[in-house]
């Protein structure tokens, strides 16, 4: 989470809902001095939102339940990151005008955006229950005059946005999934639990044709018309797989400014891309895509020759307990060309000369996934090893009730 994101501290539901009777009858008690609520339940998960912006940022939101109930946390790092950004090409934050490209019916981006940075926003929306609901809630907050709710058909920026006007950022949280199969789950890979919080999104905001990089590779191509008479395009993203495919398009339409990010929030992790035109930003080397996860790493002593090195790398390696594949060609780096021989387990095979001689580089992959939920399980671990934990009650075994501060992102 953003080192300035005030959400890095879990708020205490108890207290928030002394000052919001409407959240105070959906707290659930689950141990001494420990109140949640049924994150499944769309209305407990409404009147939280609503209290949180009411209470941390001085909005009023009127939410429809039959439309996306955001969640702020991830919001608020996404602004964070753009603010990051404006400090490339400009001191101070006055006369920032930003564009939101499909605002929902809470108009949450423009509404944060604006009560904490100050800052403008032009608010595109397609869906008419959600304009209609944007548009009030801009009302209800008094902010007509900094935000502009506009009901947009086709396109994404082009003919959308007013001709002439300088724009400072655009950002965009696009639907995720392509088709209903995949935001059922079909896609998901095995090892990954369900959302463990309800989805009251329609398919309109979470489906597109294409998926989110199809959606985004179009602000790309309108970007390259526009170039910059908008300082910043910005997006966040659902998916990793999504990233490298953009950052290839970005690549073949010569962008050179380019920054990456991860936006990472409870058990939450989204994905943030931006790019420039504008020759006021220097030049930015994105980085790789697998820098983007956490990097390990050690050091041996000094080895006479190239086998012994290589075999003091495999013993290490079979100590972290992860299989490798060789690829005896060392400048290669597409995976797909890797011999397709196993090392295997490091518990059940060794390695001799012969096959350390001719190693110079290799692929590791984990043989078993001891990471997931490993914060989880420390909670656990350190519940179940308290000596007062009889007093404190127990953990429900029901999805519903976690971590809040997990809890508040799972979705959208």
């Amino acid at each position: 989470m953003h080192i300035r994101n005030i959400f890095r501290k879990a708020p205490d539901f108890r207290e928030l809902s002394e000052h919001y009777p409407s959240l105070q009858i959906h707290l659930v008690q689950v141990r001494k001095d420990y109140f949640t609520i049924d994150f499944k339940d769309p209305t407990a998960l409404r009147e939280l939102t609503c209290a949180l912006a009411s209470h941390y940022f001085g909005i009023t939101l009127a939410l429809p339940i039959n439309r996306l109930i955001p969640t702020l946390p991830l919001r608020l790092n996404y602004l964070l990151w753009i603010q990051d950004l404006l400090a490339f090409h400009q001191e101070g934050e006055e006369n920032v005008i930003g564009i939101d490209i499909g605002t929902g019916s809470s108009a949450i981006y423009a509404l944060l955006g604006h009560a904490v940075f100050g800052w403008s926003f032009l608010a595109t929306e397609t869906d008419p229950v959600c304009y209609k609901a944007a548009v009030e809630n801009v009302r209800g907050n008094e902010a007509e005059g900094e935000v502009e709710v506009k009901m947009v058909g086709k396109g994404k920026l082009q003919g959308n946005i007013g001709a002439g006007v300088q724009y400072t950022f655009c950002m965009c949280n696009p639907p995720f999934f392509e088709d209903d199969d995949v935001m059922l789950g079909e896609s998901r890979t095995t090892h990954r639990a369900p959302p463990k919080s309800v989805c009251t999104a329609t398919p309109t905001e979470v489906i597109t044709r294409g998926g989110e990089e199809e959606f985004i590779g179009d602000v790309i191509t309108e970007s390259t018309s526009l170039l910059d008479q908008v300082t910043w395009y910005t997006t966040m993203l659902g998916k990793k797989t999504s990233v490298e495919g953009l950052l290839e398009g970005l690549e073949e339409v010569g962008v050179e400014r380019v920054a990456v990010t991860e936006f990472k929030q409870g058990n939450t992790t989204r994905w943030g891309i931006a790019w420039s035109f504008s020759p006021l930003i220097p030049p930015l080397s994105h980085p790789s895509l697998k820098k983007l996860t956490t990097t390990y790493s050690f050091t041996l002593p000094c080895q006479p020759d190239v086998t012994t090195a290589t075999e003091s790398v495999l013993k290490r390696v079979r100590e972290l307990r992860v299989k490798v594949v060789t690829c005896p060609d060392q400048g290669s780096r597409d995976h797909g060309n890797a011999e397709s021989r196993d090392h295997g387990n490091a518990k059940s095979r060794g390695h001799g000369n012969a096959e350390s001689r001719d190693l110079r580089c290799a692929w590791l992959t984990a043989a078993q996934n001891t990471w997931a939920h490993s914060r989880r399980k420390r909670r656990r671990e350190k519940f179940e090893s308290s000596p007062n934990k009889k007093n404190c009650g127990s953990r429900p075994r029901s999805d519903s009730y976690k971590s809040n501060l997990d809890a508040m992102d799972d979705i959208g």
